[in-house]
């Protein structure tokens, strides 16, 4: 499952779901960095966003 995010250079990111390891806010919110087994991403999407997105994608999956 792929989620299209916004690197903080505003390029269009797609990141595979499923390879997320940790994912938590920095810089008072105001971006979400996303750690994958590649290494870290600075995204703008805040974290709930992300949250919201993978829980859809999970019940998607569990279909």
């Amino acid at each position: 499952m792929w989620l299209e995010l916004t690197s903080e250079s505003d390029e269009k990111l797609y990141v595979n779901a499923d390879q997320f390891v940790v994912i938590y806010p920095v810089n008072e919110n105001k971006l979400t960095r996303v750690l994958t087994p590649a290494g870290p991403i600075m995204v703008k999407e805040p974290l709930a966003f992300i949250q919201s997105k993978l829980e859809q994608l999970a019940a998607q999956k569990s279909v």
